[in-house]
């Protein structure tokens, strides 16, 4: 609606999320094809779940897994299957009400106790095993993987998502090349730990920046620029 009320201005959506969000992003894009925009553009910073995951778990410390729900009601259960079967982790897929989280933590108990690794779905009133078809298909109409940059982690293959072919004409990235281009690179903090936060190989507080020049209204990692990041909850929470 902004493109089509302002057709002397260029306008650049910024599409950031996860496999939740990328097909609002890929519906919006669609729509803007069907409407001929020729001043409506889309700035991917989208990214994917598998690939970061087999990037992550391996090696780590983490000895079990709460798969996030809103992703797999997209995608369907069987994003995750690929974590014990690929990882021998136990992975469950858990909704966000405290009783779905407490349910979750004590299947992933049950799997550890008897040493079983299996992916069980406990949020069965929204997520489905094939997921969302609909949300899948325009997804994928949209958009293939790519190689893609983590905070904290480094260059990811195939854990973006880009553009296909066919929209092209509205990629920011091709059409605004050589200003982004210009733009000021960014550059982890050098006392920042969240890379070692993320990969569970330390707690947030063990972190020099940590609650001191480090903190929510003054974040130096991607672990406390997001409130949910790991940082950020322990900042708020762990202190009480």
């Amino acid at each position: 609606d902004i493109a089509q009320q302002n057709p002397a201005r260029q306008l650049v959506f910024f599409g950031v999320g996860f496999e939740t969000t990328a097909p609002l992003t890929a519906a919006t894009l669609r729509r803007g094809k069907e409407l001929g925009l020729k001043n409506f553009y889309v700035l991917s910073a989208h990214k994917t779940m598998p690939q970061v995951l087999k990037t992550l778990l391996p090696g780590s410390k983490v000895d079990a897994l709460l798969c996030p729900g809103h992703v797999a009601s997209i995608t369907g259960e069987e994003l995750f299957s690929f974590v014990p079967r690929e990882l021998s982790l136990p992975a469950v897929i858990s909704g966000f009400e405290p009783v779905d989280i407490l349910e979750a933590i004590l299947a992933l108990l049950r799997m550890k106790n008897d040493s079983c690794a299996k992916l069980q779905n406990c949020y069965p009133r929204v997520v489905r095993r094939q997921g969302n078809a609909f949300a899948l298909s325009m997804m994928n109409e949209v958009f293939s993987p790519c190689d893609s940059t983590w905070r904290g982690l480094g260059r990811i293959p195939d854990s973006g998502l880009a553009l296909r072919e066919e929209y092209r004409e509205f990629d920011a990235s091709q059409r605004f090349a050589a200003e982004i281009a210009a733009g000021k690179s960014y550059q982890d903090h050098p006392g920042c730990r969240c890379g070692a936060v993320l990969r569970g190989e330390m707690e947030a507080k063990s972190c020099p920046l940590f609650g001191r020049i480090c903190t929510p209204l003054n974040p130096c990692g991607a672990c406390m620029v997001s409130a949910e990041g790991a940082c950020a909850a322990a900042y708020k929470y762990g202190r009480m």
